[in-house]
Order: C-alpha cells, then structure tokens, then sequence
C-alpha cells in the first residue's frame, strides 16, 4: 500500500513544497490529511506553495535525542498560502526575531539513522532572512 503522504515527499525531493487545499471550502492546510480539517470535507488536492512566510514562534532544546544536535532551534512558521507548519529553523536561535520572514526548503539529513521508508527522502528546513 503506498502511502497516502508520498507525493509530498517526492515533490520535496524535486525541491518544491506541497500542502493541501480543500476543494470544497477552500481552505489549505499543513501537515497533509485525507480530510480537511476546516469543513470534514474529503475532497482534497496538493497545493503547490512557495514555502515562504513569516516566523509566528520559536523555541530550542537543550537536550534532544541521539544523533539530534544538543540545542535544536524549532518553529512556526505560517504560510502566505495559509496554513502554519512546525520546522526545525536553520539559524542560531540569538538571531531570530518574530516577525522575521522565513522560508521552508527541502534539507538532506546530515546524520544517519533509520528513518524507515523516507530513507530516500529530504526533510525540510526554514531559513529567515530580510524581507
């Protein structure tokens, strides 16, 4: 059985960034679902997005899982297109700021460890910069 999130990993392979639409209320939302969570409707496509947005909140670990760097610098970032998507942020936390105009890019993983089917797949990443 293929799983029901593969052409979002593909696409981030060939480096564009997919969330959902729902045909029928037009919202569009993040992390992929077979059902829209605005109006229940089963009637949902991917979405092309440019990935960019803006930086709604930040955190970091200082204590993660192995092989995890010890301080993770995690965020929301919300979407142009609408939805907000949690992202490890690829900036030092000391430099971030809310507010601060981000985007989210396909990343190769720079450790190794069993990630299971997605082994062949990128992950994503959010970078900030100037607007």
């Amino acid at each position: 059985m293929e799983p029901y999130t593969l052409p979002f990993w593909e696409s981030l392979r060939d480096g564009t960034f997919l969330i959902h639409a729902c045909e029928s209320c037009g919202e569009t939302f993040f992390p992929p679902s077979p059902i829209c969570p605005h109006c229940h409707s089963t009637d949902v496509a991917w979405s092309e997005t440019e990935g960019l947005g803006t930086l709604y909140s930040f955190t970091r670990t200082h204590a993660t899982a192995e092989p995890f760097p010890d301080e993770l610098v995690i965020g929301v970032v919300a979407l142009e297109d609408g939805p907000q998507l949690l992202a490890p942020i690829d900036e030092s936390y000391d430099s971030l700021q809310i507010g601060d105009d981000a985007c989210i890019e396909a990343t190769e993983y720079d450790v190794d460890y069993d990630r299971g089917w997605l082994e062949m797949y990128p992950f994503f990443v959010a970078h900030t910069f100037s607007g």
